[in-house]
């Protein structure tokens, strides 16, 4: 959302209407039996009802709590886009298959060269960097509306006001972000060349390499999305916490191979339309943490 609480679905997708009947009685079983389990979804699930033996495969990129995690010990992804993926593998009669990318550049180009069926990794589809990106893949509609935070130690004396975190405070930071997202399209566009004193922005490849060397003292603060930043801080122990949010109301959307050669467009956006209307989606949204 604008305000970064993600309560609300994303008006575009609210205003189209159902495209196949079928959905509604599919989503809510699948819904139904995720909410039971705690809406963990590993790498093959609904294998036993599904009419193909065909693994309908999505590509993500973790970690990016509360959207896709990984839990080593039991070998399962969870998330908030995990679960949509189950609902959609579901709608396509098909087992789940998750694979994971270490880098989030690699996945979005293998998602428009068609690797694998569908990518599901908050992947901004809005604004100037969804612009780029709908060049070389084919997006849904859209499912989330989100802004970009200021992720700091507690320890640290930095503050944004309750109108947002300015430049004029990120100049003198060293920041972190994530190479080939929105953070980084956000800081290219606003923070770099102004920054100030000894302020700085470093890539990294993943998310968890960026918030240890913050957890380090290598860095004053991480640009990353409000949902992540909340659950890391969330996570931390009382190590990290949220400083404010960078108000940038971009939108999120499930990927395809460009031109969407097998139709999949038209199935995601049925289980996204479905979920809304039915109640689902405000579930997910409350049992991850995001409204």
């Amino acid at each position: 959302m604008s305000t970064g609480g993600g309560a609300s679905p994303p008006s575009e997708a609210m205003r189209r209407g159902i495209g196949r009947g079928l959905f509604i009685a599919v989503v809510v079983v699948v819904a139904i039996i995720m909410l039971a389990a705690g809406l963990f979804v590993g790498k093959t699930v609904l294998g036993s009802s599904s009419s193909s033996t065909k693994p309908f495969v999505v590509g993500t990129n973790v970690p990016f709590p509360p959207f896709e995690d990984y839990n080593a010990t039991t070998n399962t992804y969870f998330g908030f886009d995990i679960s949509f993926a189950g609902m959609i593998a579901a709608a396509e009669h098909r087992p789940l298959l998750i694979t994971n990318y270490a880098d989030f550049s690699a996945l979005l180009t293998d998602a428009g060269a068609g690797v694998f069926d569908m990518a599901a990794s908050a992947i901004t589809e809005s604004g100037s960097v969804g612009a780029g990106r709908n060049i070389s893949m084919t997006f849904s509609i859209p499912y989330y509306e989100a802004n970009q935070a200021l992720l700091v130690k507690t320890s640290s004396s930095i503050t944004c006001a309750a109108s947002g975190c300015t430049v004029a405070v990120m100049a003198p930071l060293k920041i972190g972000l994530q190479s080939g997202t929105s953070s980084e399209d956000w800081a290219d566009t606003y923070l770099k060349g102004n920054e100030t004193g000894s302020g700085s922005i470093t890539e990294f490849t993943t998310v968890d390499s960026e918030v240890t060397a913050l957890e380090a003292g290598a860095l004053d603060a991480v640009i990353i999305d409000t949902g992540p930043a909340a659950a890391l801080a969330a996570g931390s122990s009382g190590a990290l916490h949220v400083a404010g949010v960078i108000h940038t109301g971009e939108l999120y959307g499930f990927a395809v191979e460009k031109g969407d050669p097998n139709d999949y467009i038209a199935v995601i956006n049925g289980v996204i339309e479905t979920a809304m209307l039915n109640g689902t989606y405000q579930k997910l949204l409350t049992y991850w943490g995001l409204g």
